[in-house]
């Protein structure tokens, strides 16, 4: 099996001649010319199509927001019936309401919710009320938390398209000394970041390593206690990890209670929703200090939002990921060791990180999955749409890129 994608690249060439920098989402520009597939047109299930249609079993999932799988049926529905009743309206919905009340009894933190369109957005929105709460100026990242506030040089984990960037450029001296990056699970660099500048450090805004997140139970809980002990709030960047390692994410799954927690991709299966919630106080304090966005009520996404979180209720999503990701990477790592290819999966199997020791490794396992039908990314999520027929299949189309390989 080998497919040619020569009309996906070459009509993404042509796009590029307005498309700055090729797609709107860095992490979504294609890197393996006429191997990759450009520009994708279509998604049923786990399976997406390209202009050539080539179907490749898809494991990127828009980057992790489509838990469920393209196209299901009871999310479309819920989005198109809404759609017949307007989009969005001069005062609140009902669903605004509704949707922050089913989340409040799903996520250990939320006793107040708000919603806007973006993970970056919503993470803004945390570091302002924190800042205003605290009367601080200091914030410690930890991983990816977003474009809008990841002011200082990343460290740790960072997707692909932020880990080969520069995004402390264009940020002023002043503003970037405000923002510093801690490493993921080296406790020791927060204390002593806490033990020098801790009286003016606002808050800590953690997301998990996806390579190293069974660390958290000790991590996670060492900075609530660091956060808690110098009058610091602790923020759970749960984009990720919400909807997906627990519905409440990595605050649930590690028993944690963190200040304020953001909520984004996995929550409405694919449309455009990100809900920053906490303690109440907090919340209430965002229009006081002008938060505010003109689409953070949109009604379409959070109809989107309600049928997926009753989807969730009813048909044990996260189990299944837990179970038919552990029966996909186990496998994978096991055809992998068998051919000797020195691909490493490491991590929780509902978001595990691909690794390699070797960056041309890393292209040819890419290459070579891609050319079997298999569309994967450095970190890559299975959805509720995959079944073992899938996984199965999947297993199969990788043992031929093995050996493409070998």
């Amino acid at each position: 099996m080998s497919y040619s994608v020569s009309e996906s690249w070459e009509t993404y060439n042509k796009l590029k001649k307005h498309l700055a920098c090729g797609s709107s989402t860095n992490s979504k520009i294609p890197v393996f010319e006429n191997v990759e597939p450009a520009l994708i047109v279509r998604g049923k299930g786990c399976r997406v199509w390209d202009v050539d249609s080539n179907e490749y079993i898809d494991y990127r999932n828009a980057l992790g927001p489509v838990s469920l799988g393209y196209a299901v049926e009871e999310i479309d529905s819920a989005v198109i019936e809404q759609l017949q009743n307007g989009i969005i309206f001069g005062h609140p919905h009902p669903l605004e309401g509704e949707v922050a009340g089913l989340l409040s009894e799903m996520i250990p933190c939320a006793e107040k919710i708000r919603f806007i369109k973006t993970g970056g957005e919503a993470i803004a929105a945390t570091i302002k009320i924190a800042r205003n709460a605290t009367n601080r100026n200091k914030i410690l990242h930890c991983g990816y938390n977003g474009w809008l506030n990841n002011l200082s040089p990343p460290r740790g984990s960072q997707p692909a398209g932020v880990a080969m960037a520069h995004p402390e450029k264009g940020v002023p001296p002043a503003i970037s000394a405000l923002h510093t990056s801690l490493p993921w699970g080296k406790l020791e660099e927060w204390e002593n970041v806490f033990s020098q500048e801790g009286e003016d450090i606002a808050a800590a805004v953690v997301a998990c390593n996806y390579a190293e997140m069974e660390r958290g139970d000790e991590f996670l809980h060492a900075v609530r206690e660091l956060t808690a002990r110098h009058g610091s709030l602790f923020i759970m960047d749960e984009i990720v990890t919400g909807f997906r390692i627990a519905v409440g994410g990595a605050h649930e799954y590690f028993g944690i209670m963190p200040d304020m927690a953001v909520f984004g991709k996995g929550m409405a299966n694919g449309m455009p929703i990100a809900a920053y919630m906490g303690r109440a106080g907090l919340l209430d304090s965002a229009s006081d200090i002008s938060i505010t966005s003109t689409f953070g009520g949109e009604t379409l996404s959070l109809a989107a939002a309600k049928a997926v979180i009753r989807f969730y209720l009813e048909k044990n999503v996260i189990e299944h990921f837990w179970n038919i990701g552990e029966l996909l990477w186990k496998n994978a790592a096991d055809l992998a060791a068998q051919h000797n290819i020195p691909v490493e999966i490491k991590g929780f199997p509902v978001c595990p990180a691909i690794t390699f020791h070797d960056r041309d490794i890393h292209g040819a396992f890419f290459k070579a999955a891609y050319r079997n039908g298999v569309s994967l990314n450095n970190v890559s999520f299975v959805n509720f749409s995959h079944r073992e027929k899938d996984i199965e299949e999947t297993l199969e189309r990788l043992e031929r890129a093995f050996k493409e390989m070998a």
